[in-house]
């Protein structure tokens, strides 16, 4: 009789311990998939590194680096008023219309809605457009950029003049 008990205790014993083990393993399964989650989630020094991405691209007028940072349906609002969708800024650029020998931003200010960021900075920038140079525009300019797919794409670049600072537009 003392053998049975004994053994029952034993093996309840071993249950909890099992128990215990499984739920530590649970436990550090979601803790890593949390971290996995939180390092791919939207932030605003990542929404920031997406933006300076598409301003490396541009000052290497490089549109096949641009198509994977900008979302099909993208558009540019000009400062000079209207505005021009992706594939037609994407065309001028590979047939040398429009060119850029300068782009430098500074200042900016990120906010993060969501899955939705906007980087407003003051930009400078300087090249070529339908065969005229055009040297150090200021403008004042804000990206939105959407979270998809685990990386930030430009949705939208509205551009405006800027005569104000470096340090706000």
């Amino acid at each position: 009789m003392i053998a049975i008990a004994q053994a029952r205790h034993y093996n309840d014993l071993m249950w909890q311990i099992t128990k215990s083990i499984i739920a530590l393993a649970i436990c550090a399964a979601l803790t890593a998939a949390v971290a996995i989650a939180d390092a791919t989630a939207p932030t605003e020094q990542s929404a920031l590194a997406a933006d300076d991405s598409i301003s490396h691209a541009l000052l290497a007028n490089n549109t096949k680096t641009l198509r994977g940072l900008l979302a099909d349906d993208w558009i540019v609002v000009s400062a000079q008023g209207g505005y021009n969708g992706r594939d037609d800024i994407l065309q001028a650029i590979d047939a040398g219309v429009w060119t850029h020998t300068t782009v430098t931003t500074s200042s900016p200010r990120v906010r993060i809605y969501g899955t939705t960021a906007l980087v407003t900075e003051h930009a400078t920038v300087s090249g070529m457009s339908g065969g005229k140079p055009y040297t150090n525009i200021q403008e004042c300019q804000t990206d939105v950029l959407v979270w998809k797919d685990g990386a930030w794409v430009s949705e939208l670049l509205h551009e405006s003049y800027s005569t104000r600072a470096k340090t706000n537009c």
